[in-house]
């Protein structure tokens, strides 16, 4: 008798052992959804000061500093480095080393800004250096952008188009800087010529494509203070303008040409 009881006790705890086991379904983490958002990306502010003795960086032979950052491949950054100790240089290099992109004073005054939009996910290495061979304080800036244009692209025909526009206080561009953004639609093996024009302050002129990835960037290819830039579209679609100033605080009128060239 006794020997059946412990026969019974022993099937049981085997019943309940089997039971207790998470089944396949259970001990699987639950599915990630194909359309889930990628985390966002958060502005980097980093505040510190160049020194002498920091390495000398392989391009100015003046001392620099290191940053590495993350970007999301399809995105668009802009990298700003100010100083009002040295007159700044950037450089904005892939993970081996190989030089993306390099910029003296597009941001205004001896700033520097390298607008980058990034072909691949991972880190970046961006290079903090100066011109001039000094050193002091400066701020280092990344933040990414994007651009709503215009709901009605405008059509630019055989004749082109001019717009005149005004930039006042209110007019801040995905940049950070103050500007008016224009959409425009272009046409496959068109050359352009855009023309951004003002007597009221040093213009600076960009062109975008429709994801925001910088083509073209311009401070006086115009003459004086103009910016001009000279574009071959490579497929039809949308474009973005943006029509601003050098240090991206002036205000005042402007004109914007777009010129259809013949090749």
């Amino acid at each position: 008798m006794r020997s059946i009881m412990l026969a019974a006790f022993i099937l049981l705890l085997g019943i309940s052992v089997i039971q207790a086991k998470p089944t396949k379904k259970d001990s699987k983490e639950e599915p990630t959804s194909p359309k889930q958002k990628s985390a966002t990306f958060k502005p980097i502010d980093i505040n510190k000061e160049l020194d002498a003795n920091d390495p000398k960086d392989e391009m100015t032979n003046n001392p620099s500093q290191r940053h590495t950052v993350k970007l999301a491949k399809g995105k668009s950054y802009a990298i700003d480095l100010v100083s009002t100790d040295f007159d700044a240089f950037l450089r904005l290099l892939d993970k081996d080393g190989k030089e993306l992109a390099a910029d003296d004073d597009s941001g205004g005054d001896l700033n520097s800004r390298i607008l980058h939009s990034a072909d691949r996910d991972g880190d970046y290495i961006i290079v903090v250096t100066s011109f001039d061979g000094q050193v002091g304080k400066f701020s280092l800036k990344v933040r990414e952008f994007a651009f709503k244009g215009e709901a009605k692209p405008r059509d630019v025909g055989k004749n082109g188009i001019t717009i005149n526009g005004q930039i006042n206080q209110n007019d801040k561009s995905p940049l950070g800087k103050r500007g008016i953004l224009y959409t425009v639609q272009l046409k496959k093996g068109q050359t352009y010529q855009i023309d951004l024009s003002s007597q009221a302050f040093d213009s600076y002129l960009y062109l975008f494509d429709a994801k925001g990835k910088i083509l073209a960037q311009d401070d006086d290819g115009g003459g004086n203070l103009d910016s001009r830039i000279t574009y071959r579209a490579e497929a039809d679609g949308v474009f973005h303008i943006l029509a601003s100033s050098l240090d991206g605080n002036e205000t005042g009128d402007f004109t914007v040409t777009v010129t259809p060239k013949g090749d």
